[in-house]
């Protein structure tokens, strides 16, 4: 067991209501929105980062967990002891416990458009598809289909950037493609379009490992109805 899947398995004995999921503690119930805590090994020996970590589940691609993460307590290192595993849990716990209002507050679409509000303007391809279909969720359709429509014009700049053959052009490529498709659903079968977003988050649930974390009564469907 590596030392930082150790460090978080202490310290869920103390706060039982976090479950570990893979190399992630992770506050349920999950409602199409992952809260957790994870840490990301530094170049230093047993030094760490501890990131509160907020991901929508309903997004094309999970593989970029961090993009709506904040490093803890204040981007500072945290040490995690081999010798003495015990110990340093106790403070990792001690940050982790003062820090939980902050996910508490963030559990379906509505309050992660508020998350990341300060961030609305980014033209970056994979943020704006995540705004946009976090706007098709709670019905701010206009704003959905805007957004749609901005991304194959960034998303071609930075394809030309990289150059064909590069795997960034690849990606951005995938962004824009998924995007185009996305717009022309909402506009002709918007049920077609939730249906597609229902399982990026089921595929996203599986990859993740979060199934136990899931609220009795939530459907992982990304039916707009559902999402509010």
């Amino acid at each position: 067991m590596s030392m930082s899947r150790k460090a978080l398995k202490l310290v869920q004995k103390t706060l039982p209501r976090l479950r570990l999921c893979k190399d992630m503690l992770v506050l349920p119930p999950t409602e199409h929105i992952l809260r957790a805590y994870l840490f990301e090994r530094t170049p230093y020996k047993e030094t760490f980062y501890l990131w509160r970590v907020v991901l929508p589940l309903y997004r094309f691609n999970s593989h970029r967990i961090l993009n709506y993460s904040y490093r803890i307590p204040k981007g500072a290192y945290v040490r995690l002891s081999k010798e003495a595993p015990e110990q340093t849990a106790v403070e990792v716990t001690r940050i982790i416990a003062e820090d939980l209002g902050k996910l508490e507050m963030i559990r379906g679409p509505l309050d992660f458009l508020d998350h990341v509000g300060w961030m609305i303007g980014n033209d970056a391809p994979a943020f704006m598809l995540d705004l946009a279909v976090t706007y098709f969720l709670v019905g701010r359709y206009h704003e959905a289909m805007s957004t749609l429509g901005e991304i194959p014009q960034q998303a071609d700049k930075l394809i030309a950037w990289y150059g064909p053959g590069h795997r960034g052009s690849a990606y951005f490529a995938e962004i824009r493609r998924v995007a185009v498709r996305l717009a022309k659903d909402i506009r002709s079968d918007p049920a077609a379009a939730a249906h597609m977003i229902s399982e990026w988050e089921r595929v996203n649930i599986a990859t993740l490992e979060l199934a136990d974390t899931i609220s009795e009564g939530i459907e992982t469907s990304a039916s707009p109805a559902l999402c509010r």
